[in-house]
């Protein structure tokens, strides 16, 4: 079965099983909503998953430069500005915002305390950052901890999308190991 994400109020998509990358379902109505709601945080993600990585990039930057530097809102762009970087593949850049996020998420203490789904979504972006790079082990790492960090305490779309992940990560490190 298809998780779709979003819809309603956001664009809805779904996450290729095989890329993880997400795919919007009608990008006509991505686009206009991304150009309805242009502060909207979420814009990054649209325009990204649109493949105008460029505007991204800019609205990212932006909404990173308003933003108090170590505060959990900043800390939450500073992932979408790293999915980004990701996709560009600029992987250092993401690597660097990834890390600047987790600081501020894992400062709640251990498994980020009232920022615990926060830290789940850097370990699964950067597991997914990680997979693309091919450093398959150290993205499966990532997916099981964030994994760990949402069973029981988000919601059933967000752990789908986490198994999703790792799914698919352990599923290369099969084929890796086969060809060995």
């Amino acid at each position: 079965m298809i998780q779709v994400y979003g819809g309603g109020e956001y664009p809805a998509y779904v996450i290729d099983d095989d890329t993880l990358r997400e795919e919007l379902l009608d990008p006509l109505e991505a686009r206009e909503w991304c150009e309805g709601t242009p502060d909207h945080p979420d814009a990054v993600s649209f325009w990204r998953m649109l493949g105008e990585l460029d505007r991204a990039l800019g609205s990212g930057q932006r909404a990173l430069h308003v933003l108090e530097p170590g505060t959990p809102r900043w800390a939450a762009a500073a992932v979408r500005l790293a999915h980004v970087h990701h996709w560009r593949g600029e992987y250092e850049e993401a690597h660097d915002l990834l890390d600047a996020a987790e600081d501020v998420f894992a400062g709640a203490g251990e498994g980020g305390g009232p920022h615990g789904p926060m830290l789940a979504f850097v370990h699964q972006h950067r597991a997914k950052a990680l997979f693309d790079e091919g450093r398959h082990a150290e993205a499966a790492q990532q997916a099981r901890r964030a994994l760990q960090l949402r069973e029981g305490h988000a919601a059933t779309a967000l752990v789908a999308s986490t198994r999703q992940t790792l799914a698919r990560i352990l599923q290369s490190l099969g084929d890796e190991e086969r060809v060995r």
